[in-house]
């Protein structure tokens, strides 16, 4: 349950208009589109890239912090995948020059592996006739079984937890969100605090409902304390989290049979 530190950086340098020999980098005159380029970056884990914007100055100064947040924010596993974005930009002759530098969990390559890895292990664990209460033990179990919790704080991203079988919450959240996804079933990765610590658990769907799932402490304090609770039960051991960006998770999975 480890803090870490996330930050966005911008840095709009407003210089006097300078004629520059114009390079062959992406032009973008759209807000959207502008967001979706950085999206694709940001999928493609690219840790430099560069984009001639060719709206208005006004335009650009008014939305590229919230083009960068919605960018990363369009999937729970990106949003908790970098560490430090640093945005530049520059007046020139065309438009406004901007670079993107950031620092991620993880590399392309290392990516690539995580989806192989556990897009195979998904498969080798799902059987066509499961029901989805049952996909989502046999995902749970499996991490459970996979990890042991990384008391020295140092294994945060999935790459880690597969290649050392350590883990701290944030690699069992994002690694179940990664499984639940080739299974078929809806998840989140939520983000909160327990005890008032940072810490980072999922919540899934089945049969049309929300059920809240910490599969860390599920492996670190007790088998199953927190499998498909209600937000209720997670708030009564001290979890807090923003409900309003999450599903509510009205009652217990069991609490219904």
């Amino acid at each position: 349950m480890k803090r870490f530190f996330k930050t966005i950086i911008i840095v709009c340098t407003i210089m006097q208009i300078m004629t520059l020999t114009a390079f062959a980098y992406e032009k973008i005159q759209k807000v959207e589109d502008m967001q979706e380029s950085i999206h694709k970056h940001f999928e493609n884990r690219d840790a430099n890239f560069t984009f001639l914007y060719t709206g208005t100055r006004k335009e650009f100064e008014d939305n590229i912090r919230k083009c960068i947040k919605d960018a990363y924010s369009k999937d729970d596993y990106l949003e908790r995948s970098w560490l430090e974005i640093k945005p530049k930009a520059n007046i020139i002759e065309n438009g406004i020059e901007t670079t993107i530098e950031v620092t991620y969990l993880t590399t392309k390559k290392q990516e690539e592996y995580i989806e192989t890895e556990l897009e195979s292990i998904t498969k080798s664990l799902i059987k066509i006739e499961m029901s989805d209460l049952e996909k989502v033990r046999a995902i749970n179990d499996y991490i459970v079984n996979r990890y042991e919790y990384d008391y020295t704080l140092k294994s945060i991203s999935v790459y880690s937890g597969l290649t050392t079988s350590v883990a701290v919450c944030q690699g069992y959240s994002m690694t179940a969100y990664k499984m639940f996804n080739y299974a078929g079933i809806e998840n989140r990765i939520i983000v909160g605090k327990v005890n008032d610590i940072p810490h980072s658990w999922n919540s899934v769907k089945i049969q049309g409902n929300w059920y809240q799932l910490d599969i860390t402490n599920n492996d670190s304090i007790e088998k199953d304390k927190y499998f498909l609770v209600g937000d209720e039960n997670l708030l009564a051991n001290n979890y807090t989290w923003d409900r309003e960006l999450y599903p509510k998770a009205l009652s217990g999975y069991y609490q219904q049979k």
